[in-house]
């Protein structure tokens, strides 16, 4: 809502939507970090095929979020399955080495670029690890990549959850860095870009309104879909301050 500071007959306000810089599917001023996290409710059983093989893959998750670094909440649920989705940005030129935890089971996909059709399994879980445990079975690491500051590369992981505890992260060891031990974080979002939201769609305009001096004009606008967007008002070409909600 947006209070008149006087007499106003038949105004609207413009919505401008900003922040649509998520990988490369909507031009963007500026990036945004972290990483997309669906989340798949109500039928897996633990097994990555039971997530996969559901007709409500990829398309139709039942949440949707964005997580500040390749980690999905611990001990979140039982029975459900999520996928986590970014563009990677290395630092420096050099050769990374990847790792992935999950509760139950997981798998890490790297593509050679942006593009997700490129993608290839790097690294996986086949029964189950605790959070941050890195090191409990050998094909969770993967093989040393080569990687170029100044580009992009999709990387995704899966994970599968039938009862008890569930987890899901992701770590690397960049140039230089030591391995990572059991507990070392994941992969900050400072290297990561969201990918998969594409440009806001406006599915309800705001409307004409009239107020009296004093009161307040309340102006609404519907998306199709919310996740990633923010917004700004705007009385004649200026922002108004403060107005930044739907």
């Amino acid at each position: 809502a947006w209070r008149m500071s006087r007499r106003c007959r038949a105004m609207f306000l413009w919505l401008a939507l900003i922040s649509l810089g998520f990988g490369g599917l909507a031009p963007a001023m500026a990036q945004s970090s972290g990483v997309l996290r669906e989340v798949y409710t109500g039928f897996p059983n633990g097994s990555l095929s039971s997530l996969t093989n559901n007709a409500a893959f990829p398309s139709n998750p039942t949440t949707e979020s964005i997580e500040a670094n390749f980690e999905a909440p611990a001990e979140w649920s039982d029975y459900y399955g999520q996928r986590m989705t970014a563009l990677l940005v290395p630092p420096v030129t050099g050769q990374y080495v990847f790792w992935i935890a999950t509760d139950d089971q997981g798998a890490l996909f790297l593509s050679t670029d942006e593009n997700p059709a490129h993608k290839t399994q790097i690294a996986w879980v086949n029964a189950w690890t605790s959070s941050r445990e890195w090191n409990k079975e050998a094909n969770q690491k993967s093989v040393s990549i080569s990687l170029t500051n100044g580009r992009r590369y999709y990387i995704e992981a899966l994970q599968s959850e039938g009862g008890g505890g569930d987890n899901l992260a992701v770590t690397w060891q960049k140039p230089g860095d030591a391995v990572p031990a059991v507990g070392a974080p994941p992969i900050l979002g400072t290297y990561l870009v969201p990918v998969g939201l594409t440009a806001p769609i406006i599915t309800g305009q705001p409307t004409n309104t009239s107020v009296v001096e004093g009161g307040t004009a309340t102006f609404t606008v519907r998306l199709q879909r919310y996740l990633g967007a923010t917004f700004q008002w705007l009385r004649n070409g200026t922002n108004i301050p403060g107005a930044t909600n739907f």
